[in-house]
């Protein structure tokens, strides 16, 4: 589990300079960039779907693994708007909560 938490802690703060360099650079204006490279660029098309069904894929197991499910709704909803920025401390707080067990990590209410 340490490794993991670190990992997480690793990759928040890449996304926290990438993110702060976008905005400062390009500004808030992320759905023109999103579906412009869907529309414009058949690779990053590619690359933006794949990304947006992992984070469905992530939203939907957080719905599914929280006690509350109006939490379970709010986080998952944050997974999907801000990916990483909010996914990898839930993941890094849901290792605290689960108490470095594995079962309980990954099964949540349903453990």
């Amino acid at each position: 589990m340490t490794s993991l938490r670190i990992f997480l802690l690793a990759g928040w703060l890449i996304m926290l300079v990438l993110s702060w360099r976008a905005l400062t650079e390009l500004g808030y204006n992320w759905p023109h960039v999103f579906f412009g490279d869907i529309a414009d660029n058949p690779w990053r098309a590619q690359f933006n779907i794949d990304f947006l069904i992992h984070l469905l894929l992530f939203a939907t197991w957080v719905v599914w693994r929280e006690t509350s499910r109006l939490t379970g709704i709010v986080c998952g909803f944050f997974v999907i708007f801000l990916g990483g920025l909010f996914g990898f401390p839930y993941l890094l707080a849901t290792t605290y909560r689960s108490g470095a067990d594995t079962r309980r990590f990954l099964l949540g209410k349903h453990a």
